[in-house]
C-alpha cells in the first residue's frame, strides 16, 4: 500500500515553500512584527499570483479543485515558516462558503478570494461558552445579534463566515465586515497577533447552511490548526537538533549527551504522530467519511503533544532559545497560541469522550 502524497500535494508544498523560503527572514518577520498589521501583503500577494490561495476552491469559481490535504499541506508550509499572512481565517472560510454557499455568493466572493483581492474569516468563538455546536449568538429576521471573540485579520477581511442559532439549529452565516452595526475591539495573542472582539448589534447577515455547515467548519477548523502546528514543530524540532549538533558541552555536541539525544527521540515521535493524525484525518474529511473522532485524536496530539515539543525544544537551546535574535521563540509563541486555539489538551479531551460515549 502506497501512503506518499499525490504528484499534485507535492507540487503544491514545493511552490509554497520556494516562495516562503526566498521571502521570509528574520529581518522581514522583525519588521511585520513591529507594525501593528501583523500583515506580510508582499508575501500574500505572491501567494495569490502563484494561484496557492485558490487552489482548494473549486475550477468555476478559479480554483484549482483540490482537496482537504492539499489544505494541510500548504498549512503546513506556512507553520514551517511562520508566516504571518491570513491564510488560515480565508482558507478555513473560503472552502467552507465554496461547499455550502449559494452560486450567487460564490461567484461573487470566491474568485476575489482567489486573485487575493478580497480576504474573509470566521467568527466561532465565544466568551465562557466552549460548545462550538451551541452558540449563544443569534439570527432573527435576517439579523445576527451577539459577540465573536479570537477573530483573526477582522480589520483586514472583508466579510466573514459567522456561527449562530437559527431558531434551534446551529447555522453559518456570511457578514460584511463593512456594515456599521458592527464593532471591533482589538486584543493581542499569545505570538503578538491583533486578535479581535467584534460585537454584532442587529447585523444583516445571509444564511449560508445549517448545523451540517456548522460541523463542517468546527472540523475544518481543527484540522488546519494542526497542519499549521505539523510545520511550527517539524521546524522546531529540526533547529534543535541542528543546534545540539553543533554546541559544544565539556567538548563534546550537546547531541552526543544521552539524555539529550532520549529527549529529542521523544520529540520525533511526538511530531511523527502530529503528522500521522493530520493527514489521516484530513484525509478522511476529503473521502466524505465521518471524520469528527480522528479530528479530535489530531487536536489533542497537536495541543498536548506539542507542548512536550515546545518545552523540549527549548530546553535543549537553554538561554538561547529566549533570544529574539534566534528564530525559535517565534515557533514556541506560535506553538502555544495553536495549543490553546479551540481548546487545548483537556478541553478535546473532553470533546472526544462525549462523542464516544453518544455513539
Amino acid at each position: 500500500m502506497d501512503f506518499d502524497l499525490p504528484e499534485e500535494h507535492h507540487e503544491i508544498t514545493e511552490l509554497a515553500d520556494r516562495i516562503l523560503q526566498d521571502h521570509i527572514d528574520i529581518g522581514v518577520l522583525r519588521e511585520i512584527e513591529a507594525s501593528s498589521e501583523w500583515f506580510d501583503k508582499e508575501l500574500w500577494g505572491k501567494f495569490a499570483s502563484s494561484g496557492l490561495i485558490g487552489a482548494m476552491l473549486k475550477e468555476d469559481v478559479g480554483g484549482a479543485g483540490l482537496d482537504i490535504v492539499a489544505l494541510v499541506c500548504l498549512l503546513r508550509s506556512q507553520g514551517q515558516y511562520v508566516a504571518p499572512i491570513p491564510l488560515l481565517p480565508t482558507l478555513v472560510s473560503a472552502v467552507t462558503l465554496d461547499k455550502f454557499g449559494t452560486e450567487a455568493k460564490r461567484n461573487s466572493l470566491l474568485p476575489k478570494v482567489a486573485d487575493g483581492s478580497k480576504i474573509l474569516t470566521f467568527a466561532s468563538q465565544e466568551f465562557l461558552n466552549d460548545q462550538f455546536m451551541e452558540p449563544s449568538t443569534s439570527y432573527e429576521n435576517g439579523f445576527i445579534a451577539g459577540t465573536k471573540i479570537v477573530v483573526e485579520y477582522a480589520n483586514h477581511a472583508d466579510s466573514a463566515l459567522v456561527t449562530a442559532m437559527d431558531d434551534d439549529e446551529p447555522s453559518v452565516f456570511i457578514v460584511d465586515l463593512e456594515d456599521p452595526n458592527i464593532t471591533m475591539q482589538a486584543t493581542d495573542s499569545t505570538r503578538g497577533e491583533p486578535l479581535w472582539e467584534v460585537s454584532f448589534k442587529e447585523a444583516p447577515a445571509e444564511k449560508i447552511g445549517g448545523r451540517e455547515s456548522v460541523a463542517w467548519l468546527y472540523q475544518i477548523l481543527l484540522i488546519s490548526l494542526c497542519a499549521t502546528q505539523l510545520g511550527v514543530t517539524e521546524t522546531a524540532l529540526k533547529m534543535t537538533a541542528s543546534y545540539t549538533s553543533e554546541r559544544e558541552q565539556f567538548g563534546r555536541p550537546l547531541a552526543t549527551f544521552q539524555a539529550v539525544t532520549q529527549r529529542l527521540a521523544d520529540q520525533f515521535i511526538n511530531v511523527g504522530g502530529i503528522r500521522l493524525t493530520t493527514f489521516s484525518a484530513a484525509w478522511r474529511l476529503s473521502a466524505g467519511l465521518d471524520a469528527l473522532e480522528d479530528v479530535l485524536v489530531a487536536k489533542w496530539w497537536a495541543s498536548e503533544r506539542a507542548t512536550e515539543i515546545a518545552h523540549a525544544t527549548q530546553h535543549c537551546h537553554g538561554g538561547m532559545g529566549v533570544s529574539k535574535d534566534y528564530p525559535l521563540y517565534r515557533y514556541t509563541l506560535w506553538n502555544k497560541h495553536i495549543t490553546t486555539s479551540m481548546g487545548a489538551g483537556t478541553q478535546t479531551l473532553r470533546s472526544l469522550g462525549s462523542l464516544l460515549a453518544s455513539n
